[in-house]
């Protein structure tokens, strides 16, 4: 007797409404041509009109490695390749986690049942295989693919946004600068697709040297947003109709930035950074440290100091901070190197520190460039993923 038909209970019709069946192709393997008509007819009787046949495994595996498909309806027990082989074969080969497959068997064991799950299978049916079943089975499972599809769309599409965005954000970062007598170099490594730091430098008007090195409170999107902010203000500094008073003094400087900042910032989101001003005609370097890790600097007879004055809270706290700038004088051999906490609090897997002292170690050598600080940040990370963002601005006189 002709079974009729109808809607399962196990697929709501507004679900059901979403499934265009013509749109799929489903792959039939089973060695036995009969048990293939009855379910193409099956199938056709649902609206799929894209239906494969295989009689055996091997030919099962040829047409899913080269055909796309939405799903495989598979027989076990077949000859040249059995169902665990074709399952095994596609486990291997990763096509199992985008093609899902449903076992229809004659095994009625329970370790089969298992071994077909565990190998991958979506679903395991008997034969004879019961119409509506079978039905609400195959509905479920596309359904369910049709889902995982426009996940995993959604998914690649908003990776290559964030893959265009971080070359934008590393975009800001200026290259680095030599001349007699002067090198800045520059790094910037956001611990996810794009991140919170500024590293920062340009060349005044008047032979002087801006630099910044800033870091937003947060991780991701936001603090993207938050660090191109602070990086257009950093860079409007030159150009404003006070920009004369702002540059005399990075104190002010960093006031102007801060109010800017504190105003329409429901997020209380705030950025510590160091600011500061070189002038390579005197070797005079006046700074500002609001709430960022003190810069090092290593004399050319190999002390090391830490400019760990000029002390004053992150931007965008308050409105009406003030910062006081400290003074130091560089001489020809002198490096200073700032850096943000991504690289003094980078970790091992088992949570050790890098720690200042082995930046200190690294400033020792005769090194110059960030490239190495970087790799040596992440050879001790021993391949543990980077939890904060990693920049640095390394200046040598």
């Amino acid at each position: 007797m002709e079974v009729k038909l109808s809607r399962t209970p196990s697929l709501p019709p507004r679900e059901w409404s979403k499934l265009r069946l013509e749109r799929f192709r489903i792959l039939v393997v089973d060695d036995i041509e009969t048990n293939r008509d009855l379910l193409r007819r099956r199938l056709t009787r649902l609206g799929v009109t894209d239906i494969l046949e295989a009689e055996d495994g091997a030919k099962a595996l040829d047409i899913i490695r080269g055909t796309p498909l939405d799903l495989v309806l598979l027989d076990i027990m077949m000859p040249v390749m059995t169902g665990f082989d074709v399952l095994e074969a596609m486990g291997a080969e990763g096509l199992i986690e985008r093609l899902p497959v449903i076992v229809i068997s004659a095994m009625n064991e329970m370790e089969p049942t298992v071994r077909a799950i565990e190998l991958g299978a979506e679903d395991f049916l008997l034969k004879p295989f019961d119409p509506t079943l079978l039905r609400a089975r195959v509905l479920a499972t596309l359904e369910k693919k049709q889902l995982r599809d426009e996940m995993r769309a959604e998914l690649a599409r908003k990776q290559a946004e964030l893959g265009e965005a971080r070359q934008l954000q590393l975009a800001l970062a200026p290259p680095s600068f030599a001349q007699a007598g002067l090198s800045i170099d520059v790094a910037m490594q956001p611990a996810r697709e794009i991140g919170g730091d500024l590293a920062d430098h340009q060349l005044l008007p008047d032979g002087r040297h801006l630099l910044a090195l800033g870091d937003v409170s947060g991780k991701g999107a936001g603090a993207a947003l938050v660090m191109a902010r602070c990086h257009a203000l950093v860079r409007s500094l030159v150009g404003r109709h006070d920009t004369a008073a702002l540059l005399a003094d990075p104190g002010h400087a960093a006031a102007a930035i801060n109010a800017e900042l504190s105003s329409n910032n429901p997020s209380c989101m705030f950025v510590t950074m160091l600011l500061g001003i070189y002038d390579p005609a005197d070797g005079r370097f006046d700074y500002v440290r609001c709430g960022h890790v003190p810069p090092f600097l290593r004399r050319a007879s190999g002390v090391l100091e830490r400019l760990d004055t000029a002390r004053g809270l992150p931007l965008g706290i308050d409105p009406g901070a003030r910062y006081g700038a400290a003074t130091v004088w560089l001489k020809p051999g002198d490096c200073l190197l700032i850096v943000s906490d991504g690289i003094t609090e980078a970790a091992m897997p088992d949570e050790t520190l890098f720690d200042d002292s082995r930046v200190a170690d690294w400033l020792a050598t005769p090194q110059r460039a960030l490239a190495g600080l970087v790799a040596l940040v992440r050879e001790f990370e021993a391949g543990f993923p980077a939890s904060d963002d990693l920049s640095a601005l390394l200046l040598c006189c």
